[in-house]
């Protein structure tokens, strides 16, 4: 895209006064970055990375950092992040169609019953575009069947999947996800979006969700993308503080049952 000269946000200092956010601690990060990674204030922050793509711009604007639930949900979001590995999300997006289309819009039990036939039969699926295929890797092909019986694993052990407090019954493995978060989104106001560098890639509690989650079996499961699916799925907001998008994130935390969290 053409961009107007960059621009430096402007600071805001900023107190917690959100009705029924639970505040944690964070340590600050520095604002020392190259002039190209500080994001152009007349755009939406993510067209830095979106390079102007509409689809991608599109994903941004409604799906990344909106509250999703439910096991295919997340076990849909897993999958896509899992294939991210190594390359880009953009990539992965116009790829997503066939991965429904390739992974029964992500039925557990289905995926589950796929046999090396099915993977060999994927990876030899040639298409007229790139969009109709996905990204032909056996591993990340086999990572989806095989978290598919991890989870399948996970009902089998768990028969009653209503939370402690009756207050959704998502599913198994959305309930375990949500629970490093004690099921209450995590608002992050120590970005200010003036360095791409400074925006998280891990927290504690993606952490500590990499390591159960492989203690479990399952794979393509590492800190990384276990923070970019929170960060897709609502789990954690990551947009710049002071931002259009951050202030409308707060609108619907604040109208969220069970409350939220903050976090400087």
């Amino acid at each position: 895209r053409h961009s107007q000269p960059q621009k430096k946000r402007k600071a805001v200092k900023r107190t917690s006064t959100t009705t029924g956010a639970t505040k944690t601690k964070k340590k600050k990060s520095n604002d020392n970055a190259k002039n190209s990674d500080v994001v152009d204030s007349e755009e939406p922050w993510y067209t830095v990375y979106t390079k102007g793509d509409e689809e991608y711009n599109q994903y941004m604007r409604t799906e990344w950092g909106f509250e999703k639930r439910g096991d295919e949900a997340m076990f849909e979001k897993l999958s896509l992040e899992g294939a991210q590995a190594g390359l880009s999300w953009l990539t992965i997006l116009r790829k997503r169609d066939a991965y429904r289309t390739t992974f029964f819009n992500f039925d557990i039990d289905r995926v589950a019953a796929m046999t090396p036939e099915d993977v060999q039969d994927i990876l030899n699926t040639t298409g007229e575009t790139t969009r109709s295929t996905v990204v032909r890797h056996r591993g990340k092909i086999e990572a989806v069947i095989n978290n598919a019986k991890c989870i399948q694993e996970m009902r089998s052990e768990e028969k009653n999947i209503t939370s402690k407090d009756g207050r959704h019954n998502h599913g198994v493995f959305d309930r375990f996800l949500w629970s490093f978060v004690d099921d209450k989104p995590i608002l992050n106001s120590a970005w200010d979006g003036r360095n791409l560098s400074d925006c998280p890639s891990t927290s504690p509690e993606s952490n500590a969700m990499s390591k159960a989650l492989k203690a479990k079996g399952f794979k393509f499961v590492g800190p990384t993308t276990c923070y970019s699916m929170m960060q897709a799925f609502g789990m954690v907001i990551d947009h710049p503080v002071d931002s259009p998008e951050y202030k409308a994130a707060v609108g619907r935390l604040r109208k969220r049952p069970g409350g939220y969290q903050t976090r400087d």
